[in-house]
């Protein structure tokens, strides 16, 4: 069955039984819509460390790290790994999301910003993204399993085989420089391009049906999400951080003794594939796009998760919990960094298509058994992400939309609606999953809009003056240029071909010195590996305004994939961005959604009346307030602020003023000495690896 051994099949079927057993269980233990969405706010360390690690993985992540190194270096990995830098700002995150006490994603905007159509717009957008999230899962999965299960050869049909070959001649026009390139690869290059655009050219053929599996694979996440909520998830997430701890170790011994060891490791790669941050010219990660990238990160991970980051049954064992589950994901980027490298050395030059590098390993090193619990280990990182996506959604609609129009709405009938919900945005995503096909690209720019609503979010915890219009006047801004423009544009045939649109940078040649690998000694190039050599490196032209552009039927230049608005404006204003680099570009645009949003903000806010003042006292009372178990104490501690708004003030660092930082005690102050400590090993670690090519 699938090509696949009799042990992997038993592997698979044991987990699916897991799944299912689990859900039922837990299902006992739902009654009511805390308990669907919170796990009744009970969780302890293990549970909330275990719940977080599964949230912020997903085997996507693990394929996308490895592909990027292997086509960038050791430095791609910041392409998931920039926020290793958040981890001190998580030790409060955890904080603050536990102590809004809240259940609703949106309900921050029905009680700080007294406005329930904000809260409901909002509750919009997360039933959106959950759509695009889910489908995004749904397609990562379905094609990580599709390159580690294919047919071989010899099954395929004549039409398949058509279909690869077109694959393999597309990617090897690609390649050639477009002035290089024959009369006849020019007149076959239309033709395939539009035929890959319908998805008819494939690297591989597979035995999954993407259609089938995505069916299947949303019925699976409905059974235990359904019927156990959050707690169900928690629980599997014990199951799926061992199977992930499996994921990311069980190549590196595999993958080394193909590539012949660290020896051969360092044979086989320049000097450059080796560092941290990337120090060629063509290079996509320097320092300061991944100090950008990481900013842009921290505003759009404001504290919002109130569904999961709620779960917790206080303030302690939450933020040792989230922070917990973050470190161990850091630990096992390093796993996949150097999974990368051995992926960089063995099938350089021999995969069409990078995002397949992680399938062809597993494929091609693992043995019976293990590529069952290969297979386990991606559903189980997947799983986990639809789910809470989910979850996140149901919340939004039922306690953020149906609940204000609804009031008196039983406990029972939202407990049933929700899990309604859940079940359709499940079942919605599978329609985009199959018709959508750049849902990838389309889900990474609708992540632009988090700079929109996380700056508003980090100032509303701590700056009281804070307005609900600059808010709606910000939020449209951003929404109008991060969604509306950046997606539009390219759809327009007059704008998306206009030629002051289309400007690229300028192309140059370089010498870049490095030390010389097995195929430089084999050229001529060099008498020996690790010597110094330079070498000259082209860095292309990129597109300025438009992520990427094409040549249209009839030759012309074309702006494809999302457009750079905040860049655009940029050069309005005088900035010439042709003699800079694609890293200098995306960094500008990275800066204009991080700053943007908070001068907005900040100048609106102090045009406006401020909130009532018994609405900012009831928020910041929650902000200055620890969560204890005991939910009456609780209250009462909350109660006992609100009536005495003295104690906050006593309680922050600028007493009198509208900063509403608190007074570090010794628990915030140990946290983050040990958040540091964290960040530094981490990166201590990277440093070493990449220490081995020198």
């Amino acid at each position: 069955m699938l090509d696949l051994h009799p042990l992997d099949l038993a592997v698979l079927l044991l987990y699916l039984g897991i799944i299912i057993g689990v859900g039922l269980w837990a299902r006992r233990r739902v009654k009511g819509t805390g308990g669907l969405y919170q796990g009744n706010r009970t969780f302890g360390r293990v549970l909330t460390a275990m719940l977080n690690l599964g949230t912020m993985t997903d085997a996507g992540q693990t394929a996308s790290v490895t592909s990027e190194i292997y086509r960038q270096g050791l430095s791609g990995v910041w392409f998931q790994n920039i926020v290793l830098f958040h981890t001190p700002f998580q030790w409060f995150t955890a904080a603050l999301q536990r102590r809004a006490r809240y259940i609703g994603p949106a309900d921050i905007y029905t009680h700080r910003f007294e406005s329930r159509l904000l809260a409901a717009l909002y509750a919009g957008v997360i039933l959106i993204t959950a759509l695009y999230a889910n489908a995004t899962g749904y397609l990562i999965t379905g094609q990580t399993l599709q390159a580690m299960i294919v047919k071989p050869e010899s099954a395929w049909t004549p039409e398949e085989l058509r279909s690869v070959k077109g694959f393999r001649t597309l990617k090897a026009i690609e390649k050639v420089p477009e002035q290089a390139r024959t009369p006849e690869q020019r007149a076959a290059l239309p033709d395939l391009l539009a035929r890959n655009e319908r998805g008819d050219l494939q690297p591989f053929i597979s035995h999954i049906d993407l259609g089938t599996f995505y069916i299947l694979y949303a019925i699976l996440i409905a059974l235990y999400v359904v019927a156990g909520g959050l707690l169900a998830v928690a629980i599997l997430d014990v199951v799926q951080g061992v199977l992930i701890l499996f994921l990311s170790l069980v190549l590196i011994p595999a993958g080394l003794n193909a590539v012949g060891g660290l020896a051969g490791l360092t044979t086989k790669l320049e000097g450059g594939m080796f560092d941290l941050f990337g120090s060629s010219p063509t290079s996509d990660y320097t320092w300061y796009w991944v100090a950008a990238l990481a900013l842009l990160n921290l505003v759009v991970n404001a504290p919002k998760s109130f569904t999961i980051g709620g779960s917790a049954r206080d303030e302690r064992t939450a933020r040792i919990g989230f922070v917990t589950g973050a470190s161990v994901k850091r630990l096992m980027m390093i796993a996949w960094a150097f999974t990368g490298l051995m992926a960089a050395a063995l099938y350089a030059g021999q995969v069409a298509d990078p995002t397949a590098v992680w399938g062809y390993m597993t494929r091609n090193l693992l043995g019976a058994g293990a590529l069952g619990l290969m297979i386990a280990a991606i559903f189980s990182a997947n799983m986990d992400g639809n789910a809470t996506i989910s979850l996140d959604a149901s919340a939004a609609a039922v306690k953020n939309i149906y609940l204000p129009l609804r009031p008196d709405a039983s406990e029972r009938r939202q407990l049933l609606l929700g899990r309604l919900i859940i079940a359709g945005v499940l079942g919605l995503s599978i329609l985009l999953a199959h018709y959508v096909r750049n849902i990838v690209v389309i889900f990474t720019s609708a992540l632009s809009i988090g700079s929109a609503v996380g700056a508003s979010i980090w100032l509303a915890y701590f700056w009281r003056r804070l307005t609900t219009r600059a808010v709606i006047v910000q939020m449209s801004f951003s929404i109008l240029l991060s969604a509306v423009a950046a997606n539009v544009i390219p759809l327009l045939p007059a704008l998306a071909r206009t030629p002051t649109l289309l400007l690229q940078t300028e192309e140059r040649t370089v010498e870049v010195e490095r030390a010389a690998t097995l195929t430089d000694v084999q050229l001529g190039r060099a008498t020996a590996t690790g010597q110094k050599i330079t070498v000259a490196e082209r860095i292309a032209p990129v597109p300025i305004f438009f992520t990427t552009l094409q040549r249209g039927s009839g030759g012309e230049l074309v702006g494809k994939g999302p457009f750079r608005p905040g860049v655009w404006l940029m050069a309005q204003c005088g900035i010439d961005f042709t003699g800079w680099r694609k890293a200098g570009i995306l960094t500008a645009a990275a800066l204009f959604d991080v700053i943007v949003p908070f001068v907005l903000l900040i100048t609106v806010s102090l045009l406006t009346r401020p909130n009532s003042e018994r609405t900012l006292r009831e928020f910041y009372a929650r902000v200055h307030t620890p969560v204890v178990a005991d939910p009456e104490l609780d209250a009462r501690l909350v109660q006992e602020k609100v009536e005495n708004p003295h104690l906050v003030e006593q309680n922050k660092i600028f007493p009198g003023t509208n900063w509403e930082f608190w007074r570090p005690t010794r628990f915030d102050i140990l946290g983050l000495l040990a958040c540091l400590g964290i960040v530094a090993a981490v990166i201590s670690l990277y440093l070493l690896i990449g220490s081995i090519g020198r």
